[in-house]
């Protein structure tokens, strides 16, 4: 019976928030846009390089992919503009607490255009499609956003060490293929758990 409590007050206060979610100012979005910019920051920080490629492990795909989920299109591509306009201008939240032009013009640069891609692309599906909020329809969505910042990341990584495809492969995706996954399906748990099925309006 405890137990059941402890389910019925999940479930309404998730209700409460999708409600006020979904009736938030323009004002309102934007500070949640912003909070998952932090969010974002503060997974940056959580990072472990290998010796298999300049690019560092870090927790930031799993809240990139959290950000278009919960957020929307709109708002989950800006949160992800935000964190990188901030990291440009100075705020020392890119991957080792680093920030300036410079980090987003040099070998991960890809990455963080990943990122609001990413972002853009998981919250356009669950805004056009209320059944892409269920579990097993954000884990394609999400693994799909990893692509997306693998092939970018991967790309700018190719033009700027001057690799072909398969050193880039090499360097920038294969290192972080599986734990990635790993990522993306628990951004999806993440999701489920926090949002209904319902769309997020004003996205």
């Amino acid at each position: 019976m405890e137990l059941y409590g402890y389910v019925s007050r999940y479930r309404n206060a998730r209700h409460e928030f999708y409600q006020w979610q979904n009736s938030a100012e323009v004002v309102q979005r934007l500070m949640m846009a912003f909070t998952f910019a932090c969010l974002t920051g503060l997974g940056a920080y959580i990072r472990v390089y290998t010796p298999l490629s300049p690019v560092p492990f870090t927790g930031q795909v799993f809240f990139v992919l959290l950000s278009g989920a919960v957020l929307g299109m709109r708002y989950g591509g800006i949160s992800q503009l935000m964190y990188v306009l901030l990291g440009v201008i100075g705020v020392p939240w890119f991957a080792g607490g680093a920030s300036g032009v410079e980090y987003v013009a040099g070998a991960t640069g890809g990455y963080l255009v990943g990122f609001i891609m990413a972002a853009l692309f998981v919250g356009y599906f669950v805004d056009r499609d209320t059944r892409a909020r269920s579990l097993t329809g954000l884990v394609p969505v999400m693994i799909a956003g990893v692509l997306i910042i693998y092939v970018l990341g991967a790309t700018w990584l190719a033009i700027f060490l001057d690799l072909d495809l398969w050193q880039a492969i090499a360097l920038g995706i294969a290192p972080f293929l599986l734990l990635d996954v790993v990522k993306a399906v628990l951004a999806a748990g993440a999701a489920r758990v926090l949002t209904e099925r319902g769309p997020v309006a004003g996205t």
